[in-house]
């Protein structure tokens, strides 16, 4: 009776043994399937998933690649969204970017482009595109194309891409530009800053606007903007427009008529 119990006792550890090893090779198994996978999404040549650029058409799927350190072609196992959201916050090109996974296989990059609001000379007689913050874009020894305004009596110094301009002056301006809106700041082509700081803009529609002093530029921009909108309404021919004083008021074109306007 007592053998008969050992041997019931034996053959249950027996059992619990071999159970024990059937899930320690099923485990193993698994454990080995799995690196097995994952060797094989990370080999070189492996392709998976897409880039989704949006904002921008200056990135490409292979710079999405670059700036994740990884290898063509794209693999969404090797790119990190992590690694692209820095490379591009530390790109002077962008002002935001969001990088996220998205289902199915896609990984989603909607970037915000800065801008440029001016062109200003620096001290090495050439040029510095400069975005509404004042962070330098680009140093051009000549302005390429007319997508922003050039500001003219104010040099910014010694600055390189991907710095801010210090200058207060110009800092000011920045920010009237910034409030007025882009769209309107479209239309000026030329800023002028003369001897004594008066601000003196010129629109694309051929007349010039006097704003005042550099120091309180920014204390303008609702008044501008009232002023632009209601001359382009109104179709109204401006020898100038002056909005230095208390009292606004539009020098009508061929003739000495003033038109003052309520603030």
């Amino acid at each position: 009776m007592e053998q008969t119990l050992r041997e019931k006792l034996r053959a249950n550890r027996r059992r619990k043994r071999l159970r024990l090893l059937r899930l320690l090779v099923y485990f193993g198994i698994i454990i080995g399937l799995i690196t097995a996978g994952w060797r094989y999404v990370h080999q070189p040549g492996f392709a998976f998933g897409s880039a989704d650029i949006r904002g921008t058409n200056r990135l490409t799927e292979q710079d999405i690649i670059e700036m994740a350190g990884s290898q063509p072609p794209f693999n969404l196992f090797t790119v990190s969204a992590d690694k692209v959201r820095t490379a591009l916050e530390h790109d002077t090109r962008f002002q935001a970017a969001d990088v996220r996974y998205m289902w199915p296989g896609v990984l989603r990059v909607i970037v915000k482009e800065r801008e440029a609001a001016i062109y200003v000379a620096n001290s090495y007689q050439s040029y510095l595109k400069v975005d509404y913050s004042g962070m330098v874009l680009d140093v051009t020894a000549a302005i390429p194309d007319a997508n922003a305004p050039m500001l003219v009596g104010e040099d910014c110094g010694n600055v390189y891409i991907g710095e801010t301009i210090t200058n207060p002056r110009v800092l000011n301006i920045l920010r009237f530009l910034d409030k007025i809106g882009h769209d309107t700041n479209d239309q000026i082509v030329e800023i002028v800053v003369d001897a004594a700081h008066q601000v003196r803009v010129q629109l694309r529609g051929g007349y010039p606007v006097l704003l005042g002093s550099a120091d309180t530029i920014t204390e303008k921009s609702d008044v501008f903007c009232t002023v632009f909108n209601e001359i382009k309404d109104k179709k109204i021919q401006a020898e100038y427009i002056d909005l230095s004083f208390a009292k606004p008021y539009i020098r009508l074109n061929g003739n000495e008529n003033e038109v003052i306007l309520k603030k």
